[in-house]
């Protein structure tokens, strides 16, 4: 009896699967990159700069409510005398000094936005003692890079301000995003104050959170999750 032997494919056809598996892929990279290309976007800092940006109207009507408030936190804090105001472009640049905030203003395209500040009600808690959080949004993404960048952010160009310390210039929250800290002697108490910054971006937002507090009370990574929180907030405007 005649067996039914399966013909054998000749190495030739595997090599043509190969290829033609090589050619598609190519294909989908190409069109990928084409579309990128022809829409002005590009890919930086962990997201796509130029689509898919936070609406400007929106984002302005509730800016109040983007930033951390008593409400948002498990331990008592109070707003500060003073502390819950709109940093419009022109308080932002009397708060930077008109030479550098006026072109930090022309030069990235920012619009508005929020800063709001909370102080610990009981000194006894063991918290931050003081709280201050903001939100601002740009013309666009680009423009909020720039912000955060060498250029134009004040913790690298105001030497008044300059932080003891950078921590880290590409922490997991959001995009471009940076810590440093600050730390002095409380006078007559011989006690550490320090001070945690994080600032960082998502999409056409920047977000900047400050902790303040006794040496202990404070620290990186709980800079860092109520910026988490902030962004949370950020990403649900629609």
């Amino acid at each position: 009896m005649s067996q039914n032997v399966q013909p054998v494919p000749k190495s030739g056809s595997k090599t043509l699967l190969v290829v033609l598996l090589i050619v598609i892929i190519l294909a989908i990279i190409g069109v990928t990159a084409f579309y990128l290309l022809g829409s002005g976007s590009s890919l930086i800092g962990g997201d796509l700069l130029g689509g898919g940006e936070v609406p400007q109207a929106q984002f302005v009507v509730g800016m109040n409510n983007l930033v951390l408030r008593p409400q948002d936190l498990s331990v008592a804090y109070q707003i500060a005398p003073g502390g819950d105001l709109q940093m419009s472009n022109a308080q932002l640049a009397n708060n930077l000094g008109a030479s550098f905030g006026k072109p930090l203003i022309q030069n990235t395209g920012r619009v508005d936005g929020w800063d709001l500040a909370m102080e610990r009600v009981n000194p006894d808690e063991f918290a931050p003692a003081y709280i201050r959080s903001r939100v601002e949004i740009y013309q666009d993404a680009s423009g909020a890079a720039a912000s955060l960048g060498e250029d134009w952010f004040w913790a690298y160009q105001l030497e008044e301000r300059a932080p003891d310390q950078f921590l880290d210039k590409s922490c997991n929250v959001g995009s471009d995003c940076v810590t440093f800290m600050y730390s002095e002697a409380k006078p007559g108490s011989g006690s550490i104050i320090e001070r945690y910054d994080a600032a960082l971006r998502y999409k056409n937002v920047i977000i900047w959170v400050m902790i303040k507090g006794q040496q202990g009370e404070v620290s990186e990574a709980l800079v860092l999750d109520y910026a988490q929180m902030v962004l949370n907030k950020v990403e649900a405007v629609q």
